[in-house]
């Protein structure tokens, strides 16, 4: 194994950083969003501005001085203004924001993180995923990302008939010209709001609930580009495949990245956060040579000129889990990403917005100071965090990206 390991070192560490050298000189039509104030020398960027779309970087609750409030309900205000801040710098606010993830690291500071919220977001809030997550950076308490248009006359919530409307209530969806951004959809019945009464049941029901909201927007589970289960617990990876795979075409499902978290709001175990695309024209599943056809997920979907990968850890494609090595690991996973990236004619210059999954918050600065040397000129968006708290997992972590090819590369 140790000579295994040694070849494979020399291997990845040729095989990508030689691609990460190759990167395109700074693309112009790809701006780097960075509010009035905000410094340090981070391997990320607060925002990404792409052809109308802006990619916010997961904001926590230090402000520009790097010093938090003491009590969460003032964090989760910090966090806000801290995505505020990156929105109002490419002349956007949150009437622009079309999706919006939150994690945090308790679920018993939901509800308080819930007040804060409403009272902030205004009268046109997007569609959002709340999730409990095993640790965030520095132990902060919550951590929010999102992307947002800059075009809001094309930008409409869709509600299926008969579904409940109301104060403080997430919409379905936010479809922003064709493409539709669906909040996390759990396995309740949207009308009575009880949960299903098994696993399979929950995971088919939120299914059911995702394939209601894209009839509303005169779609279907085929125009879904990326998908994320979040599941709240363990050992039912294969029971979510088995229903999640009859929803879609073989070898044409979308990208998917399955996170196993620490809860989810109301006693949930598995929601679907999904983005989808009205045009099925402009769809097109990348799959590398070394990965077979899935019944369960693509390694991506192109859309137009946007590549929604699939999650990928340290795997390699017919051999699996092949050492422990965390930096290793890493290289496997930048490898397998890149693999992706070149199938659609990009590479990591193209990329626009990271989501890193840790198996322990600890690997951070090991994992930070290898992660940016894959990266030449700008930094994409990020977001980070232990998922869970089973730390006795094969993988230690995964890496999810959306890429974006612009007219200049």
């Amino acid at each position: 194994m140790k000579k295994l390991v040694s070849c494979m070192a020399c291997l990845l560490l040729a095989a990508v950083v030689g691609a990460a050298g190759t990167a395109a000189a700074q693309d112009t039509s790809r701006q780097i969003i960075r509010p009035a104030g905000v410094t340090g020398n981070f391997p990320y960027s607060p925002g990404i501005l792409v052809d109308g779309t802006l990619y916010v970087a997961g904001q926590g609750s230090a402000n520009a001085q790097d010093v938090r409030p003491s009590d969460f309900p003032a964090q989760v205000k910090q966090s806000l203004d801290n995505v505020r801040g990156v929105l109002q710098a490419a002349g956007m606010d949150f009437s622009n924001v079309v999706w919006m993830n939150v994690y945090v690291s308790s679920a018993d500071n939901i509800d308080a993180m819930n007040d804060v919220y409403w009272n902030e977001i205004g009268a046109n809030p997007p569609a959002r995923s709340v999730m409990v997550v095993g640790s965030l950076v520095g132990s902060d308490t919550v951590e929010i990302n999102c992307i947002a248009v800059k075009d809001k006359a094309h930008r409409k919530a869709i509600w299926p008939q008969g579904w409940p409307k109301g104060e403080h209530k997430d919409p379905p969806a936010i479809q922003a010209n064709d493409v539709l951004y669906l909040s996390a959809q759990n396995g309740a019945d949207p009308v009575t709001g009880k949960l299903a009464d098994s696993f399979s049941g929950e995971t088919r029901q939120a299914l059911d609930n995702v394939a209601a909201i894209l009839r509303a927007a005169h779609m279907s589970m085929k125009n879904v580009l990326w998908v994320n289960p979040y599941m709240s617990v363990g050992g039912q990876y294969d029971v979510m495949g088995s229903v999640y795979k009859t929803y879609f075409e073989f070898g044409n499902t979308p990208g998917r990245g399955t996170i196993q978290i620490v809860a989810l709001p109301g006693g949930s175990h598995i929601v679907f956060t999904c983005i989808a695309g009205a045009d099925l024209a402009k769809r097109k599943a990348i799959r590398p040579r070394n990965m077979p056809p899935s019944a369960t997920a693509s390694p991506g979907i192109l859309y137009g000129n946007t590549l929604y990968l699939s999650a990928k850890d340290g795997f390699i494609p017919g051999q699996g889990m092949v050492t422990q090595d965390f930096d290793l690991q890493l290289r496997q996973s930048m490898r397998n990403l890149l693999d992706g990236l070149e199938e659609a004619d990009m590479d990591f210059s193209n990329v626009v917005f990271t989501t890193v999954y840790l198996r322990q918050i600890q690997d951070f600065d090991k994992m930070n100071n290898l992660y940016k040397t894959f990266f030449k000129g700008s930094y994409p968006t990020r977001t980070t965090m232990q998922q869970n708290t089973d730390t006795d997992v094969e993988a230690a972590e995964q890496i999810s990206f959306i890429a974006v090819k612009t007219a200049n590369h």
